[in-house]
């Protein structure tokens, strides 16, 4: 399993670049010991990050939950694992990550003002895709006052911001993901009830 061996390469990376401290500091020999430490660290938190990702993603698989539950749970474990290792490696090259945090939090908040509405949709994604509530394939019915009445038809797509269904008309119909998550009662065909009944 390569799980394992990564994990130990990971670790003494980080032992080693957290012992020489950052590359600020001591005379030549310690700053290379400490740019070794570093780009192991690296390197290795990288690979190890992508082999947990992936095993995670294989066992979520082999448990029936669904591709896209998977995407969705390694997609969030390697953002926030490639976060930890950026500042982790800032924090062992000498920036300091204090500012950079504070820089991105006054950004982030500011962003997130902005761009509220996208953000809305593209997280509700995310929950949608892991609370299953259905497929790609299914025939659903939705119900909602917000979204102008009921509509029947086929989930064709859940995309960043919207869900497409197409109707019996033939017409391709695109809801926001969180109004679908929010303000919308979702029934499932009788077919659909009596497979996981």
């Amino acid at each position: 399993m390569k799980l394992i061996p990564c994990a130990v390469l990971f670790l003494g990376g980080l032992i080693l670049s957290s012992d020489y401290g950052n590359l600020k500091q001591g005379g030549y020999d310690h700053k290379l010991v400490a740019l070794c430490g570093v780009i192991l660290f690296l390197v290795f938190a990288t690979a190890f990050l992508h082999i947990l990702s992936n095993t995670v993603g294989k066992v979520i698989i082999a448990n029936k939950l669904g591709v896209g539950r998977a995407a969705a749970i390694q997609f969030v474990l390697r953002l926030f694992g490639y976060l930890a290792i950026l500042f982790t490696t800032l924090d062992h090259v000498g920036v300091p990550v204090g500012h950079l945090l504070l820089g991105s939090a006054v950004l982030g908040i500011i962003l997130c003002v902005e761009a509220q509405k996208a953000l809305a949709n593209f997280l509700a994604r995310i929950v949608l895709i892991i609370s299953h509530p259905f497929t790609v394939g299914q025939e659903v019915t939705l119900v909602s006052g917000a979204l102008g009445g009921t509509y029947v038809g086929t989930i064709t797509e859940i995309g960043l911001t919207h869900t497409h269904l197409r109707d019996k008309k033939g017409d391709l119909i695109a809801f926001p993901n969180s109004t679908l998550l929010t303000g919308c009662t979702i029934r499932l065909a009788k077919a659909d009830e009596n497979e996981a009944a």
